[in-house]
């Protein structure tokens, strides 16, 4: 202390303290930038990470012997440099203090819940509240250390009331996604991980992380992140697929349309016609269950048999409903897992069906509407071409007359 004293006469010996404290503390956050962000988040450390850590060691190291060089070549030097400094480190320290206490938070009041096979504590209704107070509590102590490192104290009033009203005015914008956020995690009905279903939205979705403002969401199709603001999120119907309401799993509507059969006779020819023809819808379904059931990488309760029905009489073909049911989804993000569970048994399922109605000789091509739009194109033709020159000729007296207009 007593070589940096006459080293730095400058200095009082609080602000040599200050100075030794704030290099000593960047050297060991340089050393312990992996360590420390490792405990923050576990699973979400990367080389990036580090490297934007450490370089922030780097900056403030840097404005640190800039200023203390700038003390020696000048004795009236008002310490603008290591300002900087101290509120790079402030900011800095304040983010890391809040995310080890976030962390902290999350594994003493959040939930547990085992996801691709490792234990991970998700976030809950007590643990965010928790992470706000904290929030609020920390960014005001960092507004009055960086009033001080600034010799600010006569703004102190002021600058708190422009943030009070900055807060007044724009919490219509960010008060209702933190509300609906909260509102998300204190159903319980949705949980990182969930494989969910937007109304309105035709994809699947595996939701990634709730946050304050808005919720991540793995799009299962096409295999890119979605953002959407936690406040348009709640005010839609979520369907959640991997809550089951039954040990059955999810059930699926699949719809075929097969084709009206020929029926002659007399009445009671034409009933065991028709009861020779349900037979044979019955024993396509049933072969394709048999068939999927046999095939482990086709996603189905093999304890639950598939259920069909004639659910309507159309005008070109009669519809059959056929309802499966997959097995829980797993409890996975990863969107190929889930793809493949539900996109791609209905798929397989689907071809065990055309399978099966090639071996019953079952035609799912409707052939009435073949036989109406085979006999009709020559007369939607013929109308075409009468209503066609019916326009050139229209366009060409308006063209006449025109010209007319133009030479007299």
């Amino acid at each position: 202390m007593e070589f940096l004293q006459q080293l730095f006469p400058e200095l009082t010996r609080g602000q040599i303290g200050v100075h030794s404290f704030i290099f000593l503390a960047n050297i060991v956050l340089f050393f312990l930038a992996r360590p420390i962000l490792t405990l923050i988040d576990r699973g979400n450390v990367n080389s990036t990470k580090v490297s934007i850590f450490r370089f922030l060691n780097i900056l403030v190291f840097g404005l640190h012997v800039l200023d203390l060089v700038l003390i020696r070549a000048n004795s009236q030097y008002q310490h603008y440099f290591i300002n900087i400094g101290y509120s790079i480190m402030v900011i800095y320290g304040a983010l890391l203090i809040y995310s080890l206490l976030a962390a902290q938070s999350k594994r003493r009041f959040g939930k547990e819940r085992t996801l691709d096979g490792k234990p991970i504590y998700l976030q809950t209704y007590s643990s965010r509240m928790i992470d706000l107070v904290m929030l609020i509590a920390i960014v005001l102590t960092v507004i009055y250390v960086l009033i001080l490192v600034w010799n600010a104290q006569a703004f102190f009033a002021g600058i708190y009331a422009v943030l009070a009203a900055f807060f007044a005015f724009t919490s219509g914008i960010w008060a209702p996604d933190i509300v609906s956020g909260l509102i998300i995690l204190n159903t319980e009905i949705l949980e990182d991980g969930d494989v969910i279903v937007i109304d309105g939205h035709k994809n699947e979705y595996v939701i990634g992380r709730v946050t304050l403002i808005y919720i991540v969401l793995y799009d299962i199709r096409n295999n890119h992140r979605t953002l959407m603001r936690n406040s348009l999120f709640t005010q839609r119907r979520i369907d959640n697929l991997s809550r089951v309401t039954s040990s059955s799993g999810i059930r699926q509507g699949l719809l075929y349309k097969i084709g009206y059969p020929q029926f002659s006779g007399d009445r009671d020819s034409r009933l065991a016609q028709l009861s020779q023809f349900e037979a044979t819808i019955c024993d396509m379904f049933e072969g394709a269950y048999e068939t999927c059931v046999a095939n482990e990488d086709i996603m189905i309760n093999a304890s639950k048999p598939f259920d069909w029905a004639l659910v309507n009489a159309g005008d070109f073909a009669l519809e059959y409903m056929l309802w499966i049911y997959l097995d829980r989804i797993p409890n996975t993000k990863v969107t190929s897992t889930i793809r493949k569970h539900l996109m791609g048994t209905i798929y397989k399922v689907n071809e065990a069906v055309y399978r099966e109605s090639i071996a019953k000789n079952i035609d799912l091509s409707t052939p009435e509407v073949h036989q109406h739009l085979t006999a009709a194109p020559t007369e939607f033709i013929s109308e075409y071409q009468k209503q066609r020159d019916r326009n050139i000729a229209s366009a060409k007296m308006g063209n006449n007359k025109i010209e007319k207009k133009l030479t007299s």
